[in-house]
């Protein structure tokens, strides 16, 4: 029996196709709202889905725990509203719930941003633990990845067997989730005494190009791959600067 855990907020048109990609493979579906102004709950409706609400939280991290615990069966899959997955993914993870040899799986992630499959910039395959015994997986900090006890499956670098991430339709929106992660993770540096200095200024958004445009190839990706080495690299800059700012205010 399997489980599918979704943290939602405002997300009712990407949700609806995410549940629709599940609804022939999961026996449960989870849904922790933060909050949804939409049309989220006609969605979780239609599907069937158990609704849990939650205050707003910055990153999905911090709650994956909590959706993790409303859910019943034995087998728990991790998606996030803007994913869906294809039907040979689903036959592959059927067939690791049946055999119980593995803990989890490892699974890659085809990211799509504005518009565009992004086959290189380091988001390629983008594994993620999303497929797993309940029990044998646990999340903490944000964009870390979780902690597993058991074996692990890594499924092979494929397109058929990718989770379909559609991440950012544009760069605002882009930004805009950027600032927030940024918040979080100055925040969590700074209380492990971390703090701004000019070295790290220079260096950290200087690693982002060297290993996101030149180690991984973003330059293959056109013009996409520059913008979006770009873009991370303005994130590291901007995670330090607002340790510069928690220095001075506090």
């Amino acid at each position: 029996m399997i489980s599918a855990a979704i943290v939602s907020f405002n997300e009712a048109e990407k949700l609806e196709r995410c549940l629709e990609s599940i609804r022939d493979f999961v026996d449960e579906i989870v849904i922790v709202d933060l909050g949804s102004k939409d049309e989220t709950k006609n969605v979780c409706e239609k599907y069937g889905a158990k609704i849990f609400h939650h205050k707003f939280v910055p990153y999905v991290e911090k709650i994956r725990n909590f959706s993790i615990s409303k859910a019943s069966n034995e087998w728990i899959l991790i998606l996030d509203p803007d994913e869906y997955i294809p039907d040979s993914l689903k036959n592959e993870l059927k067939k690791v719930s049946e055999s119980k040899e593995y803990s989890a799986v490892n699974i890659p992630r085809k990211n799509i941003f504005f518009g565009k499959w992004i086959t290189h910039t380091n988001w390629w395959p983008d594994k993620h633990v999303r497929f797993f015994q309940k029990g044998s997986v646990s999340w903490s900090q944000i964009h870390l990845y979780p902690k597993v006890s058991g074996k692990i499956l890594e499924l092979p670098a494929k397109e058929k067997l990718a989770i379909i991430h559609y991440g950012y339709s544009d760069i605002s929106e882009f930004i805009d989730r950027q600032n927030r992660y940024a918040e979080v993770e100055s925040e969590e540096a700074y209380e492990k005494g971390i703090r701004f200095s000019w070295i790290s200024f220079f260096w950290w958004p200087a690693r982002v190009f060297l290993t996101r445009f030149i180690k991984h190839q973003g330059y293959l990706d056109g013009i996409y791959g520059f913008v979006l080495t770009y873009l991370m690299m303005i994130y590291k800059i901007t995670v330090l600067v607002k340790l510069w700012e928690k220095r001075n205010a506090r």
